[in-house]
């Protein structure tokens, strides 16, 4: 969570200077303009990580010259989207914004704490919260003309196909396994323990007389998701340049099975399992079809971004943008 405080140390540690450097005007939007202040506001957070990570005065210089420049483009665009987003009468959940206002103060040990991080800063409660809601009108807008590029773009056959044999190399993929568990933790006492693994071998009887095991993890896992009838996801198998996603005692388990089999009681040290594998793949290279639809998606997105950077600049042609940083 950003603190507002912040900004004021950031003053102190980037920009040693008199107090009124700090209002230096960094570019304009039309007639409004964007101050060094409005800019350490929003990488404020991010100054100390930067002056620790920097080996000299020089490199943290080099990284917050950088920032700046950076945060004061992204501060052009929100000021054009947010006029944009006025335009065409784009509305917000203002609840929304008061939220995150009211999380922010809630992290402060008292609430004059927190207006006295306000005053240091410059400004008021009001004038934050207008800031916010321009900023989330901004995203809002944004937001809205990705999805609008996203569905005029079409994607054709013969655009997945090639770039599917152009990047080939994507697709291949590691033994795996969909699985789900049902779990009970040892407590360390044996006559505890003992009595856990008892009704582990009573649910792999269910199991084997055709029980449901989502069903029975819901109602008997101690782990993970059991609300989600102890859905592990998919786990892939250690192997060459490959960390896998289970223990040693668990992959080897999982790995001797295929789809709807389980294992036998596992015990582990943390506890005992029964894990099942509801669908599992081989290693290889995934067909086109098994990937057809998140290339499509990727090369709608990579589309529709370009559709939008390309926006972005007609826009910023007609907003008078002048930088002077």
């Amino acid at each position: 969570m950003r603190s507002i405080g912040v900004v004021v140390v950031a003053l102190s540690i980037a920009m040693p200077v008199q107090a009124e450097t700090v209002d230096q005007v960094l570019a304009s939007v039309d007639v409004e303009v964007i101050l060094l202040s409005d800019v350490l506001m929003e990488i404020g957070p991010e100054i100390n990580t930067m002056r620790e990570r920097a080996s000299n005065a020089e490199e943290f210089r080099t990284m917050m010259d950088a920032r700046i420049r950076e945060t004061l483009e992204q501060a052009i665009d929100s000021k054009i989207l947010l006029r944009e987003a006025l335009l065409a009468g784009l509305t917000v959940d203002e609840s929304k914004v008061d939220r995150r206002m009211e999380e922010i103060k809630d992290s402060y040990p008292s609430v004059e704490a927190y207006l006295n991080d306000l005053e240091k800063a410059g400004i008021t409660v009001s004038e934050w919260r207008e800031r916010s809601l321009k900023q989330e009108m901004a995203r809002g807008m944004a937001f809205v003309k990705m999805t609008e590029f996203e569905e005029e773009v079409v994607v054709s056959e013969s655009e997945v196909a090639q770039y599917y044999y152009d990047h080939s190399d994507e697709f291949s993929q590691q033994e795996r396994a969909r699985c789900r568990q049902i779990f009970m933790p040892k407590t360390g006492n044996e006559q505890e323990d003992a009595i856990a693994r008892a009704r582990l071998g009573e649910l792999i009887a269910e199991l084997e007389s055709g029980a449901d095991f989502a069903d029975l993890a819901i109602r008997y896992s101690k782990g993970p998701a059991a609300a989600d009838g102890g859905a592990m996801g998919w786990v892939v198998r250690s192997g060459p340049g490959v960390d896998g996603d289970l223990i040693p005692a668990l992959e080897s388990a999982v790995f001797a099975l295929r789809a709807n089999e389980f294992t036998d009681v596992i015990e582990t040290e943390g506890g005992f399992h029964i894990l099942q594998v509801d669908e599992y793949t081989e290693s290889g290279e995934a067909t086109v079809d098994e990937v057809r639809k998140d290339i499509a998606e990727a090369l709608r997105l990579e589309a529709a971004a370009l559709r939008f950077e390309k926006w972005m600049a007609e826009l910023r042609k007609r907003s008078r943008v002048q930088v002077f940083y």
